[in-house]
């Protein structure tokens, strides 16, 4: 079973005294909170392949090393996007400035391969190409999103969208999940699925995310940032084909106040009935998560993972 309290305790105890009084930011970073999906994923996946022989301690630094790797992305994520809360609190940009916290996310990054080395072969190399790919495709996804902001709404298609949340959100979750199987040594075909299922599942979790941003009532957030932000979300998306002229303008127009936009793009979402037309997408979005998780022996966990995401209210 996932021991969430113990997981926390392990990452408050990681220490980097090559980085002095600077290491305390590292420990702010870290002490964000949030779900921790990722390193939860690996260890559900660890504990079925290996079976009686799944070790807390055997498993733990491949957690850690997850877990730091996710947080060297949301530290330069919210550099990029210029972020001043996350999770209820003030970013560790917010806290500090630009440089100090683009280098923090630095060392998390390469704390992570502090963290891999604790582990032995055969798994070693296997898991340092897995997680090296996945930090290389979510730094193309963030990067096809900034593509993305840049671009005219009519010229980008849903499918770039989706493309691109699978790589920035998707690419890790699915990491994740074939990192505990390759530290269990599992079939390579088995591995392989595992991250296909975890991408799709990704997938369905950012949209989700986008889902509840508009509609959601329990988020803690206001409603409609992304809105607000300009963020070109599969609801923006649809709502732009059937927006009149004079919403078109409020909403791509960079001198529209972000209140404004925020106002007009809830307005226009109730108008074209899209949180029905959402939820629909959504379903589907799990209908094929469901289909992949069937395809390996864990199936029946992954579902039950899904079960768990699939109603959440934030």
């Amino acid at each position: 079973m996932w021991n969430l309290p113990a997981f926390e305790e392990s990452l408050g105890n990681l220490r980097w005294p090559e980085l002095g009084t600077w290491e305390k930011w590292m420990t702010y970073a870290l002490a964000g909170g949030g779900k921790r999906l990722r390193p939860a994923l690996a260890w559900e996946s660890y504990r079925f392949y290996q079976g009686e022989n799944a070790s807390w301690e055997k498993g733990l630094p491949l957690l850690q090393a997850i877990e730091l790797l996710h947080t060297f992305t949301l530290v330069h994520d919210d550099v990029m996007d210029r972020s001043v809360l996350r999770r209820g609190r003030p970013t560790l940009y917010k806290q500090t400035n630009e440089n100090t916290a683009i280098l923090i996310g630095d060392a998390l990054l390469i704390a992570v391969y502090q963290r891999l080395a604790e582990i032995a072969e055969p798994a070693l190399k296997p898991l340092i190409t897995c997680l090296s790919q996945a930090a290389l495709r979510v730094c193309h996804g963030q990067l096809q999103d900034l593509a993305l902001a840049q671009t005219p709404t009519p010229q980008v298609s849903l499918k770039a969208y989706l493309h691109m949340i699978t790589e920035k959100t998707g690419a890790l979750l699915g990491a994740a999940l074939e990192a505990g199987a390759l530290l269990a040594t599992a079939p390579q075909a088995e591995c392989i699925a595992l991250r296909q299922a975890g991408e799709l599942l990704g997938r369905f979790f950012q949209l989700q995310d986008d889902y509840l941003d508009a509609f959601g009532e329990e988020t803690g957030k206001i409603r409609g940032g992304d809105i607000a932000e300009g963020k070109k979300t599969f609801l923006w998306l649809w709502a732009w084909e059937e927006a009149t002229l004079r919403e078109k303008n409020l909403l791509e127009d960079p001198a529209t106040p972000p209140e404004k936009r925020r106002e007009t793009g809830l307005a226009l979402y109730e108008r074209l009935n899209l949180r029905k037309r959402g939820l629909t997408f959504l379903e589907t979005a799990y209908e094929d998560f469901l289909q992949a998780a069937q395809k390996v022996q864990m199936g029946a966990v992954l579902r039950q993972i899904g079960e768990s995401l699939r109603h959440r209210q934030r």
